[in-house]
């Protein structure tokens, strides 16, 4: 029986430690006030942050999923739970599907970030390129990313529908990417279904079982993960 309780998470954020304009602190103190319960700090390429957002998590009641978000020439992924040991540097097309696989059997979390979003210089590689395999690899994928309306959402969604339907085993996330101060407006969050105690490790669980929707800013779901382990 599925006795979780879903809570709101924001899994895609940055800070001063990339390209963002928080301090970790900062970013959870926002989050606290936004009235959400937990959030994963994903820095490109870096963990140097998580220490002081995990500090904060207890002072401010949010729990902190230490993260990074791997962002390569070939698309970006968010790996969550600070557990695995694979160099950025060293993900390529040929390998990504290997790498990934690594970082998951480690115990992370694996999610494709914005499959969709058009590059710009300061952040390349926005738009997925990875090969098939990947979706065999990962544990989630974010079907909707930044602001509710942007167009490429609509060509996530289609992705994701025809993925699960094809039976790959993916949790439909949303990733707001939130990089700073501003309105809150229009963006979304991922619920997550929480069986006990309220912590990352039972909200990394809960990706991993598929207990995610996607809502938007007034609680009205969205998308569903159309499967449950």
């Amino acid at each position: 029986m599925n006795d979780a309780v879903y809570y709101p998470f924001e899994l895609h954020c940055h800070t001063l430690h990339s390209d963002g304009a928080f301090t970790p602190r900062e970013l959870v103190k926002a989050a606290a006030e936004r009235g959400l319960r937990g959030i994963a700090l994903t820095d490109h390429n870096t963990a140097t942050g998580n220490a002081e957002a995990l500090r904060a998590g207890e002072e401010f009641g949010i729990v902190v999923i230490p993260g990074t978000e791997w962002t390569t020439f070939y698309g970006h992924i968010t790996v969550l739970g600070g557990r695995s040991d694979i160099d950025w540097r060293s993900v390529t097309p040929a390998n990504a599907a290997d790498k990934t696989a690594r970082a998951v059997a480690l115990g992370d979390v694996a999610v494709l970030a914005h499959p969709y979003r058009v590059g710009y210089p300061v952040c390349t590689g926005g738009r997925s390129e990875f090969p098939e395999e990947i979706f065999d690899a990962l544990t989630g994928y974010e079907v909707f990313s930044g602001l509710l309306s942007d167009p490429t959402n609509l060509r996530a969604r289609e992705e994701y529908l025809g993925l699960t339907a094809a039976g790959k085993k993916l949790s439909a996330l949303y990733g707001r990417d939130w990089h700073g101060p501003g309105s809150n407006n229009g963006y979304g969050v991922t619920m997550l279904g929480i069986s006990g105690t309220l912590n990352a490790e039972n909200a990394l669980e809960a990706i991993r079982r598929g207990r995610t929707a996607v809502a938007d800013g007034c609680g009205n779901t969205i998308i569903i993960t159309p499967w449950q382990a």
